[in-house]
């Protein structure tokens, strides 16, 4: 028989008392959700920035936790009592949160990729830049490109969309149930990866366009008039010219950068239902072997 958390709080009492009561009261529970949000921060965009004090990103998933352990009133209904089996369920719960965080980080890497291949058409793959977020390096036009995406997430509130988001995966996949190693669960996961490619092909394409047309020129240029330096103008031109174009299309590519994040959103939505659909399958089939093969 499931047994609901328990949330009614007797008057009176403080909310620090009201939250160590839920938590002695539903503690097995509450760390597993806890392990799903600690799998979302890192992965997800803004919540996995590296940048961001370990104090604030416990905070944020004890928060986090508490909410929707409030909100959602999850059962523990197939909890393990083991340790090991438990610890095992903890792993799977931070793999969830993983996959979902991973499926909106996607657009990200995509868009960063993008202004990388520019940089390299552009000839200024050189340049690379520290991003304290990621603690890498990157190249000028892949760091312009993360923190203009970074930007358009946080002003069309694609954080809060994430988290609602998220809030569903735990009536898709209830808690304590997994299963990633289904057919249906990888197709779409290499589906949504191979979307990357083609993000990044589309951001930047405009713009490959206009360069091999400056290197159509140039070697024309140069079987006219051998007598012309055509590197050093190649050098010169490239640049420019590619700013130029990215300065015209600037407003366009921030609208599709919008599109792409609430698209990728939706897949991690998808990704989890998916992995609900699995869970109910292995549900009845594990329904019908016990129908079929009744114990003795």
């Amino acid at each position: 028989m499931a047994i609901p958390v328990v949330v009614d709080a007797p008057s009176g009492i403080s909310a620090i008392a009201y939250f160590t009561t839920i938590l002695e009261k539903n503690a097995p529970i509450f760390f597993l959700i806890v392990a799903r949000i600690f799998g979302l921060t890192l992965q997800a965009p803004f919540f996995s920035a590296k940048s961001l004090p370990p104090q604030v990103r416990a905070t944020l998933i004890t928060s986090l936790a508490m909410m929707y352990m409030i909100v959602i009133r999850p059962e523990a209904k197939g909890i393990p009592d083991n340790m090991i089996l438990y610890t095992v369920t903890m792993i799977q719960e931070i793999l969830i949160g993983v996959a979902f965080g991973f499926c909106a980080s996607i657009i990200v890497s995509a868009i960063q990729a993008a202004g990388e291949i520019m940089d390299v058409q552009m000839g200024m793959s050189m340049v690379m830049l520290f991003n304290p977020q990621t603690k890498s390096q990157s190249s000028a036009m892949g760091r312009l490109f993360y923190q203009i995406e970074l930007t358009v997430f946080v002003f069309a509130h694609g954080h809060l969309y994430l988290l609602a988001a998220f809030f569903n995966t735990f009536e898709m996949v209830p808690i304590g149930k997994f299963n990633f190693s289904n057919p249906i669960v990888i197709g779409e996961y290499i589906q949504i990866v191979s979307k990357l490619f083609y993000v990044s092909l589309q951001l930047s394409l405009p713009i490959l366009i206009v360069l091999f047309i400056v290197d159509f020129s140039l070697g024309i240029t140069n079987k006219v008039s051998p007598q012309i330096n055509v590197l050093e103008l190649n050098f010169a031109m490239k640049p420019v010219t590619g700013m130029i174009i990215l300065l015209i299309l600037m407003s366009s590519l921030i609208s599709m950068m919008g599109e792409y994040t609430s698209e990728k959103i939706n897949d991690g939505v998808a990704i989890i239902k998916v992995m609900g659909k699995a869970v109910k399958i292995d549900d009845n089939r594990r329904k019908q072997n016990k129908y079929l093969n009744p114990p003795e």
